[in-house]
Parts: C-alpha cells; sequence; structure tokens
C-alpha cells in the first residue's frame, strides 16, 4: 500500500512537472515566434520599426508603441501588454481581406494549426472567434 501511495505520488509530481515545463516551452514558442515576427517588421534592423513599416491598423500601432516615441521596439511587441492582441481577429487581418494567412500569424503553428479547422490554409473570422 505505501509502495503504491509513492508511485501515485511520483506520477503526480512528475505530471505536474510535465506541465510545468511544457508551459514554459510554449512560453518559448511564443516570445520565439514574436521574434521572427519583429525582423519582418524590422526590415532594416535598427531594434524597432515605425508606422511607415507596419502592415497593419495605425490604431494597433498607437496601442503597441507603449512610450509613445512612434518606435515599436522587440521589448514592447512581446511585451505582456500585448498578449491581448493575438485574440482579435481585426488586430492579426493585417491586409484587411477578412483573413488570416500564416505569413500574417504571429503566434505558434500549434495554434494556428487548431484555429484553421477547414484546413484550408488560412483562418476565418468564423473559426477564429469559434475554436474548437
Amino acid at each position: 500500500m505505501i509502495v503504491l501511495v509513492c508511485a501515485l505520488c511520483g506520477i503526480l509530481f512528475f505530471t505536474q512537472d510535465q506541465a510545468a515545463f511544457g508551459a514554459e516551452d510554449s512560453a518559448n514558442d511564443w516570445y520565439a515566434v514574436r521574434a521572427a515576427a519583429f525582423t519582418r517588421f524590422d526590415t532594416d534592423g535598427k531594434g524597432y520599426f515605425e508606422l511607415k513599416d507596419w502592415p497593419g491598423r495605425q490604431r494597433t500601432f498607437r496601442l503597441m508603441d507603449v512610450n509613445r516615441d512612434g518606435r515599436v521596439t522587440l521589448e514592447e511587441f512581446q511585451s505582456l501588454r500585448l498578449r491581448w492582441w493575438n485574440q482579435t481577429f481585426e488586430n492579426m487581418d493585417l491586409d484587411g481581406n477578412r483573413l488570416i494567412t500564416r505569413g500574417e500569424w504571429m503566434d505558434v503553428d500549434a495554434a494556428f494549426d487548431r484555429l484553421d479547422r477547414n484546413k484550408d490554409g488560412v483562418i476565418q473570422r468564423h473559426e477564429f472567434y469559434n475554436p474548437r
């Protein structure tokens, strides 16, 4: 009985450690994806991008520009304050065609695949707001 309880405790701790490790990997993936997306906008490698470099809406740019200096740095682009940004379809549809393509997606691929329910390579508004 004691051996069984100890074994179950070991499994429980292992499972919790794995969950914590998975969460850390997910956060690291998110930061890596955002860093890669940032380089698409920071084409000259200055460490920031300006409104002229941003293909999305001006309002979204202004929300990202936390210190209001007219530039969005990697730190601002990856800030926890901006995590809500991926939760709004309109902010991710950079070209305004009512679809989110992989090129516009700035999160991990697994999340895109999960939302693209019909597997047509784009996320439609109804797929985005009604995830599985």
